[in-house]
Order: C-alpha cells, then structure tokens, then sequence
C-alpha cells in the first residue's frame, strides 16, 4: 500500500472530526502526492471532488509544511482558494473543477495546470463539454488525471464503459484505477459516507501501520 503516513493522518483527522468521504480521500491522495512530485511549485492544482479535501490537506502539509488539521478547521470538508493554505480553487460543486482548470490553462498556456476528476462527476454534463473544448483546442498544458474508483454518491459504476467513452474524448487522460478494499469497513457506497467507529479506527490504524 503506497502512502500509509497520508493515509494514516487521513484516518486519524477523518476520526477525532467525525468525517465521512473517506473513501474518496484514500482513493484520491496516492494521485494527489503522485502529482505533487511531478509539478513545479508555480504551477496550478485542481481537485474537482472538493469533498476529497482532506486528501489535498495532507499532501500540502507534506510538500507545505501546511498544518493539515489547522488546514481542515479554517476550511472544512471543501477546500477554498486560499494563498497560506496552498490551495488554489475553490471546489465542492461536482463536475466544475475540470472547466476552471482548463480556463486557467487557456489562460496561460506556457504553464501546466493539473487536474483530478473522479468518475462519479462524468454524470455531469461539464466534464464532457470541458473535454471536447480541451481536445478541439488541443489544450497540451491541462493534465487530466481519472480516479476510477467504481462509486458514484448513489451507485456503482460500469467502468469499463466509462474508461472507453473517456479514452475516446480524450486519449491522453490519465485513468488511475483505485479502490479501499484493504479496509473492510469501506465496502462499495459505504465508503462515501460512512463515519468511522472506535473499533473502525483501531481496525485502520492497525492495517496502516
């Protein structure tokens, strides 16, 4: 398992706060630290699935020295545009992130912006319009990473038709297949919204130790 430290200061802030989503922040921070390492500081991040904050939370405070906690208290669930926080939009409405990080690329094409969706947010229209405007302009400076992690808020999705109707929008997207299975009280939609427990957390700490 990558990133057991990020996982574990998830688990733990995601416990002492009585936070659901954690599903999507385990399936979102091993891509989030992967493009962390990649990126020049000046150049952009957007988390689409605001929800996944705490994730971006914890990378910050390993690349930013950024109080991951403190960071959680000023802004909650949903990460805001904030300069000290290292944060750089503000996102929580599903499927906007994408269309903001590609006005930004537009905007100055000499710097890269990275972005994530998860494929819970291709039920929104705007993904698909901001794909085909990015492929139409051959927008080469927005890198689009996928978090297939096979859950939307109310369903499982078929990804192996979303993965070829995506490829087919655009094949330079970068799909990253995830899953929190080693959990076992993160099962399938249960992942979204469940609150950890005592014996959940002990359970967590153990497998992440």
């Amino acid at each position: 398992m990558q990133n057991k430290d990020l996982k574990r200061r998830i688990i733990d802030i995601s416990f002492k706060k009585k936070l659901s989503h954690i599903g999507s922040c385990l399936t979102c921070v091993d891509i989030i630290e992967e493009i962390y390492r990649i990126k020049n500081n000046d150049e952009k991040f957007v988390l689409s699935p605001g929800h996944a904050g705490l994730a971006l939370y914890v990378v910050n405070e390993k690349y930013y020295r950024v109080d991951a906690e403190q960071a959680f208290e000023h802004h909650g669930t949903h990460p805001d545009r904030c300069k000290k926080c290292k944060i750089d939009c503000s996102t929580g409405s599903l499927g906007q992130g994408l269309p903001i990080a590609l006005g930004m690329a537009l905007a100055n094409p000499k710097k890269n912006v990275y972005c994530i969706f998860s494929d819970g947010e291709c039920s929104e229209g705007s993904i698909w319009e901001a794909l085909r405007i990015k492929t139409d302009n051959k927008v080469k400076n927005l890198k689009i990473y996928v978090n297939i992690n096979g859950w939307g808020a109310y369903q499982k999705i078929n990804t192996v038709k979303l993965i070829n109707r995506l490829k087919t929008f655009d094949p330079t997207l970068i799909l990253r297949k995830t899953k929190v299975e080693q959990l076992p009280f993160l099962k399938g939609q249960n992942a979204h919204y469940h609150i950890m427990s005592k014996s959940d957390y002990i359970i967590a700490q153990n497998i992440l130790k």
